[in-house]
């Protein structure tokens, strides 16, 4: 095909100018898609115009290039290429995809950001950016893929610099902390109200900086996750790391987890405890407590009659959210700041990723403490026990280093690797309060283009660009998009995939139905082992169904999950690897994990009877319902 053209550049033109209708491109964002020099790209565009295949408009008074499609050689070659492309595109998709994330409530506009710098940005950080990656959504439910092999090998090489230079691991926790903290300051900046009087120019520069501070934050970030989410590639290599030093094999997974337990909390842990200070305060102050428990106490009764039920029934809190709100002119005006303050602190934390999860209201807050003075008759005992736990393990894990004579490297190895699960979740916060700043900007552009903020958030960020500065969008294709599409990205740029070559993508990766299993392998996320009923719970609407000694089996589970982490035995997910949220938590309410499944939620129940051997990685089903 591309000897019918004079050159590669006027083929890779021509090409993108004709499977883009109705676009017009500024010099620069040619050169950038097809990753040709601009001076290269002008000279071709020049001789392109002479032949009459390519017009120029200057709408935005600079330079921009489009195909002319009054000649009808133009048409022909858009008719050319349409058949190439069909043709690119089995092959394209015709690949060993792996399943990185499935995630039930997630925002398009965010996880393009991530898919889009994990091809474009990601290499500048890590060495190694990947070739191809793609998302299927259905409206807020996505499923995003890299290929297999491809996979494997970024983790590798990450692995592999790691291994030789634990200071590049120290560098990334450095970076990832930076950027965290860079986007949340940026997200501070955002205005809350009055967008409606903000100009098109000022919201576009909203939208592009976000874009361009969290584009960066992935390059960082994604580097814990890459380097063992998909093929266990860290993992693995801590294991042979133990094993070259002669630790045997029935001890490398405790020995692994005792060697990468974080040297501090997390902020899951921070946000615990913080609350849990509120509490004492409440169980110091007699007359304080009392309040708390005749509350709590006259709920208990009227409400078991009406509800049959202790917690977690959607009616019955909010039935007890209304019940707390009397409580507030009978709290001590010291401790109803500090719960103030941590209302205004944490707020977003329910944000996940979409404005249909919303956030926490002071309320909820309220309520969770009447639980926490009823439910723990000694809060500082309790607290004071999980400190001396925490130093007891990190003095275990002092211990074993000097037991198992670690070099500096290797030490400097392990540290860095449990520092990943602090880093993680702190982006994480960040993360999340963006996201939230974000909506009223990414409200605002849908209401002048005539779309749902959903809608909006299906726009590429050219479209955003074009129709805030030209009035310019294709609001069917947009709309299109919501129910059933795909973003797929590689070297080459983006393209969203909707109607029948969504569903020929669906097809072509396929979804293997699984038979019946009664063992799924994972890795240890933390060691025990735990027997109990099965319940999935992949939102917080799934939380109900958890009682005592369940075990909480998830795709992978996120910080919204945690009341019904701790009242479960042990975790079980699909994904994720040694520095998830579920290994996270696990640690830290010292609680069986078995991760990175892959099958778990397909295979098992609800009702479901297992045991969790985490110390072998195991699942086994004992009964099915």
């Amino acid at each position: 095909m591309k000897a019918l053209f004079k050159s590669a550049t006027s083929y890779e033109l021509l090409a993108l100018l004709g499977s883009r209708v109705g676009y017009a491109f500024s010099l620069s964002e040619l050169a950038k898609a097809i990753h040709k020099d601009p001076a290269n790209v002008l000279r071709e565009l020049s001789k392109l115009r002479a032949e009459g295949l390519v017009r120029i408009s200057q709408d935005r008074g600079n330079k921009e290039y489009a195909l002319d499609h009054a000649n009808p050689v133009a048409k022909k070659l858009v008719e050319l290429f349409s058949v190439v492309e069909s043709a690119d595109f089995e092959k394209r998709f015709t690949v060993d995809w792996i399943l990185a994330e499935d995630i039930p409530n997630m925002c398009p506009f965010f996880n393009k950001i991530g898919l889009d710098s994990f091809v474009k940005e990601f290499g500048k950080t890590s060495g190694r950016a990947y070739k191809k990656v793609m998302a299927i959504f259905r409206e807020y439910h996505v499923w995003f893929y890299f290929g297999e092999q491809d996979a494997f090998e970024v983790g590798k090489h990450l692995v592999d610099r790691m291994e030789s230079d634990p200071a590049f691991m120290d560098e990334v926790n450095h970076n990832i902390v930076r950027i965290a903290d860079e986007l949340r300051s940026f997200a501070d900046k955002l205005p809350e109200d009055r967008l409606d009087k903000t100009s098109n120019k000022k919201l576009w520069g909203f939208y592009r900086d976000h874009e361009k501070i969290h584009s960066e934050f992935y390059s960082w970030c994604w580097i814990p996750q890459a380097a063992d989410m998909l093929s266990n590639n860290l993992t693995d290599r801590g294991k042979k790391i133990l094993t070259s030093i002669g630790v045997p094999e029935e001890k490398i997974n405790e020995y692994l987890t005792i060697l990468n337990q974080p040297s501090r909390p997390s902020m899951i842990k921070i946000e615990q405890d913080e609350f849990s200070e509120i509490g004492i305060k409440v169980q110091q102050d007699p007359q304080q407590l009392a309040v708390f428990k005749d509350l709590f106490s006259k709920f208990r009764e009227e409400e078991l009659k009406m509800f049959g039920l202790y917690e977690h029934n959607a009616q019955h809190e909010e039935r007890f959210e209304q019940y707390v709100s009397h409580l507030i002119g009978s709290i001590r005006p010291d401790i109803k700041k500090d719960l103030q303050d941590h209302y205004a602190k944490y707020y977003y934390g329910k944000f996940l990723f979409t404005e249909e999860q919303g956030v926490y209201s002071f309320e909820h807050y309220l309520k969770a403490l009447v639980r926490l003075v009823n439910g723990d008759a000694d809060i500082r005992k309790t607290l004071e026990k999980d400190r001396a736990d925490t130093a007891a393990a990190l003095a275990k894990r002092n211990e074993l280093i000097r037991q198992l004579a670690l070099t500096p490297k290797q030490k400097q190895f392990f540290a860095a690797w449990g520092e990943f699960m602090v880093t993680k979740i702190y982006r994480r916060y960040a993360q999340i309060y963006a996201l939230y700043r974000m909506v009223a900007v990414i409200e605002e552009i849908g209401k002048r283009l005539g779309l749902t903020i959903k809608q909006t958030k299906f726009m590429t960020t050219e479209e955003i660009r074009r129709a805030l500065a030209d009035g310019f969008w294709d609001a069917d294709e947009i709309k299109q998009r919501v129910p059933f599409s795909v973003y797929y990205v590689d070297g080459q740029g983006y393209t969203f995939y909707s109607g029948a070559q969504a569903q020929r993508i669906a097809e072509l990766i396929g979804d293997e139905g699984l038979e019946d299993v009664d063992e799924i392998h994972g890795q240890c996320g933390c060691p025990g082992v735990a027997h109990g009923r099965v319940k999935i719970v992949d939102v917080t609407a799934d939380m109900v169904k958890v009682e005592e000694g369940d075990i909480l089996v998830s795709i992978s589970t996120q910080p919204d999950l945690l009341p019904a982490m701790k009242k479960a035995a042990a975790y079980v997910t699909n994904q994720g690897g040694v520095t998830s949220h579920a290994a996270i938590v696990a640690r830290e309410l010292n609680k069986p994990c078995v991760i990175g499944t892959k099958i778990a939620t397909k295979v098992l129940h609800d009702g479901d009877e297992v045991e969790v051997d985490a110390n072998r990685g195991v699942v086994n089903v004992i009964n099915r319902v």
